[in-house]
């Protein structure tokens, strides 16, 4: 099943569920920015994800980077 995006749309169902999720901005020394192509819409964005029961969210970070 695809991921919908409903920024902004006064359409969009109300919310079920709640996912605690981190996402991490990942440079090097000449300020490149790590980006990933998402395989649900093939849009970049940076390195994240789904929060486990037993991360940390900086232990999260980290797993998902």
């Amino acid at each position: 099943m695809a991921r919908t995006e409903f920024y902004d749309d006064p359409a969009a169902p109300e919310p079920n569920s709640l996912v605690v999720a981190a996402s991490a901005v990942v440079c090097d020394d000449q300020g490149r920015v790590l980006l990933q192509r998402r395989a649900d819409s093939g849009l970049w964005a940076l390195p994240g994800g789904g929060m486990e029961m037993t991360d940390s969210l900086p232990g999260c970070a980290v797993r998902e980077v």
